[in-house]
């Protein structure tokens, strides 16, 4: 399986592409957004800002691009902001448009006693289970201070509780999965997980 992993500088490009080559897939960084066609997967991984992350897609041709491919059926990952791009709006330093695949808003994480950016190891609760069968502990690495507000509960997969708050861990719809957490730093649970997605895109 070929699988493109949007490279423009915003996230974990290197871990991602090391995490799909342990699974013994073809992995490739993409920073030609002509270079995507025929890929079996697209990889959307990002950290940082919603609006600069964005722009950066738009302005280097690549938004366009992908939502011709995912409007076609191209399977697509997001990861952590790359999943908080499927929105149809952030309101990260603004307002800012998302893709717009999957209904929904992304704003700050809103919490009484929690630090903000939520960071670190959490447990995840599947809401739909295909995707995490076999996975040990359920448990994975997240790092973010904003999170997806899903309009449609039926395109959330999975839940994290954080403190006193219940957030999206990760969305499906059709051919489009995003996840909050970062399965390449998630050892073996994280691996897991991208083999199962793998295993039923195949």
């Amino acid at each position: 399986m070929k699988i493109g992993v949007v490279n423009i500088s915003i996230g974990n490009v290197g871990s991602v592409l090391e995490a799909f080559r342990f699974l013994r897939h073809d992995a490739v960084a993409v920073s030609d957004p002509t270079m995507l066609e025929g890929c079996d997967l697209l990889a959307l991984a990002g950290v940082g800002n919603y609006s600069t992350a964005m722009g950066k897609l738009t302005t280097l041709g690549f938004a366009a691009e992908l939502d011709r491919l995912v409007k076609a059926g191209t399977p697509l990952l997001g990861i952590c902001l790359g999943m908080q791009l499927f929105a149809d709006q952030g309101f990260e330093d603004g307002v800012t448009k998302g893709f717009g695949w999957l209904p929904g808003t992304v704003e700050k994480i809103s919490s009484t006693r929690a630090k903000i950016p939520h960071m670190g190891w959490n447990t995840v609760n599947p809401v739909r289970p295909e995707l995490f069968e076999g996975i040990e502990n359920s448990t994975f690495y997240f790092m973010h201070s904003y999170h997806f507000l899903a309009a449609n509960p039926e395109d959330v997969i999975a839940t994290v509780t954080y403190d006193d708050t219940k957030l999206v861990a990760a969305v499906k719809r059709d051919n489009v999965y995003g996840v909050q957490f970062h399965p390449e730093k998630s050892q073996g649970d994280g691996l897991r997980f991208l083999k199962n997605l793998l295993e039923s895109i195949a």
